[in-house]
């Protein structure tokens, strides 16, 4: 912090808190110019951990993750196009019987 008079260095000499906050937390500061000896007072607030406070929740982490089995990633993938071509075969065969009793249905 610098000083409103002569622009130096001001240090911090003495600090009470303040009590009569509604809030705890706040404190008045008194700094020292180091050149010019003037003398500022300012209201702080400062975060004060674990007074009066909650108490802080402990963190858990995740237990490790094992990787995936490969041996049934290689079974399907082995199946795959096979298994693709299957179904695709059966929802067209289904499409063609409903289009045919469709077309059915219409001329009755």
């Amino acid at each position: 912090m610098r000083c409103m008079v002569c622009g130096a260095t001001m240090t911090l000499v003495k600090v009470v808190p303040d009590d009569a906050m509604a809030v705890p937390g706040f404190e008045h500061r008194t700094f020292m110019c180091s050149a010019c000896h003037d003398t500022e007072q300012r209201l702080a607030f400062t975060r004060r951990d674990n007074e009066g406070g909650p108490e802080p929740v402990p963190v858990h982490t995740a237990p490790p993750i094992a990787p995936a089995s490969t041996v049934q990633d290689e079974r399907i993938s082995a199946q795959a196009p096979g298994l693709f071509r299957r179904v695709v075969a059966k929802i067209l065969g289904r499409q063609g019987t409903f289009s045919t009793r469709a077309t059915q249905h219409a001329r009755n």
